[in-house]
């Protein structure tokens, strides 16, 4: 069966008429009969009958309209979403990053929006940790991803800025006087960390077992928000990235002076993966801005020493 047909058939079935039919499809009247015999051939049955100079539907053709007027919109409907995802000005973006620049990238969507007058699109994001972040990316279950470096062949990648790890504590701790910190400072204390899933985990990790540092982890999870709450509780004290709305309620954020491992934040694509125009032109506008991350920052007033 051809999809052509349907297209006539419901045309034929809307102005009971074929001449009519024909002029609106822009088709032979003779191409439209033939195509609806062999319609009534593949069904076995007929499906219209004369009325007067017109034609109207059989019992069978009855049954037959609203399966074929439901297949027809349905389609159109796939089409129209189709055409609506690959438009540049109107299509949609799937975004994911860490939990700590849910601000940054709520600001970058808006701004992109302005400055390219494209406010038709339309962004979704979600924020994870690492570990699902290049899962998802791998998967082709979200388009663009903000996080640290993923090392897979397949997946291209921009630098967008450095995000630097401070300590967090409770505003009464004994080390919320200190005006920085090193990590000899958090020996034996309760720690607030980051799951194991994470890469800031393993790097912490393994510097405190390099150093001979033991913490007591009491509390594990992979959102920087879950972790603020936590140690404002008074339940720990813990190594973030730096919070870029501010010192979270009833925490304290201290520099720490060791040189802890760059946190540098990419912008990354699976190359390996169809990417819609309107992806395309979002992550071109990110790499012609250069560090946005950076900049961002800069424009809140934010400064690190040792940044790019």
């Amino acid at each position: 069966m051809q999809l052509q047909w349907l297209y006539y058939f419901a045309a034929i079935a809307e102005l009971e008429h074929y001449t009519k039919a024909a002029y609106r499809l822009h088709v032979s009247q003779s191409n439209l009969s033939h195509a609806m015999r062999d319609l009534e051939k593949e069904l076995g049955t007929q499906l219209f009958e004369p009325q007067g100079r017109n034609i109207r539907l059989t019992k069978a053709g009855e049954m037959f309209l609203p399966y074929v007027l439901r297949t027809l919109n349905t389609l159109e409907s796939g089409v129209n979403t189709v055409k609506e995802y690959t438009n540049p000005n109107t299509g949609s973006i799937n975004l994911a990053g860490f939990y700590s620049i849910e601000a940054f990238t709520t600001d970058l969507m808006v701004r992109y929006r302005s400055e390219t007058n494209r406010l038709g699109v339309q962004f979704q994001y979600g924020s994870a940790g690492w570990y699902d972040l290049r899962k998802n990316l791998l998967e082709g279950k979200v388009d663009l991803i903000f996080c640290t470096k993923i090392d897979a062949p397949q997946i291209g990648a921009s630098y967008i800025g450095t995000h630097p790890l401070v300590g967090l504590v409770p505003e009464r701790h004994p080390l919320a006087n200190r005006k920085s910190l090193k990590l000899e400072d958090f020996q034996g204390l309760d720690f607030v960390s980051f799951d194991v899933s994470g890469q800031i985990r393993k790097k912490l990790d393994h510097l405190f077992q390099e150093r001979g540092i033991q913490v007591n982890v009491v509390m594990e999870s992979p959102n920087d928000v879950i972790l603020y709450g936590v140690v404002a509780a008074g339940h720990g004290v813990a190594i973030v990235p730096y919070p870029i709305l501010g010192v979270p309620f009833g925490t304290k954020i201290i520099p720490i002076e060791d040189c802890l491992p760059d946190r540098r934040i990419f912008l990354q694509w699976n190359e390996e993966r169809y990417t819609a125009p309107a992806v395309e032109y979002f992550k071109n506008y990110i790499i012609r801005s250069g560090d946005v991350l950076n900049q961002y920052f800069q424009r809140k007033g934010i400064v690190f020493s040792g940044t790019e």
